[in-house]
């Protein structure tokens, strides 16, 4: 089953029947499904570090994103506000000289223009989306930023090698874990389970095979 995202979306797109969005198209893709998919079942450790350093890729560029947005909005609006009083004083002093044939409106017709939306007031849409814009950007940064002292001993001594090794390392503390729950748990059980089988074996002969009576 397929489930639209809306006419603002790529038509492509859609939700699957499990909530997971579909139709991304190829050379839009930032990972190989089917790659992943071999990796996840292969080295599953690498796949979580790997989906962390997108997510924090991901949350990077739309801090960025917000910031260029942001600072556009900023532009546009300082200028419409100047380019607004600009048009007023003009349309003052054109007035003032086209007073005795009635100003400007009057040679216009309909056509002249007699407002304009004061959209940089402070409580104008464009103020107001500015406003949401900062108070987004403050929030994304409150909620950033971890404890790097540790990455930055990584990166003094590895440099660029630095996530090779921390896979690495987290591979073998996986590998460690595995071996300690093999040695605990398996072991035991499995050692238990041919004690079992062993002494079932030599029941079942003594019965079959009983031990002579002295004498006899």
């Amino acid at each position: 089953a397929k489930r639209s995202l809306g006419l603002s979306f790529d038509e492509r797109i859609y939700i699957d029947a499990i909530g997971v969005p579909r139709g991304v198209p190829d050379e839009h893709k930032a990972i190989n499904q089917i790659a992943a998919g071999f990796e996840s079942l292969l080295f599953w450790w690498v796949t979580i570090n790997t989906n962390v350093d997108w997510i924090n890729s991901i949350y990077y560029n739309q801090q960025r994103f917000i910031n260029y947005i942001r600072d556009a909005v900023k532009g546009i609006a300082e200028r419409l506000d100047a380019t607004s009083r600009m048009a007023w004083e003009n349309r003052i002093a054109l007035d003032m000289m086209l007073a005795k044939k009635g100003g400007v409106c009057v040679m216009l017709g309909n056509q002249c223009c007699t407002s304009i939306p004061n959209n940089t007031a402070p409580d104008g849409t464009i103020t107001k989306a500015l406003q949401g814009l900062t108070n987004l950007d403050e929030e994304l940064a409150e909620n950033s930023g971890i404890d790097s002292s540790l990455t930055r001993w990584l990166d003094s001594w590895f440099g660029k090698w630095k996530g090779m090794v921390v896979s690495i390392f987290t591979s073998l503390i996986i590998v460690a874990r595995v071996l300690v729950a093999v040695g605990c748990c398996i072991i035991p059980c499995i050692r238990g389970l041919v004690q079992q089988l062993i002494e079932t074996a030599l029941t079942k002969r003594m019965e079959v095979d009983p031990l002579p009576y002295p004498g006899k």
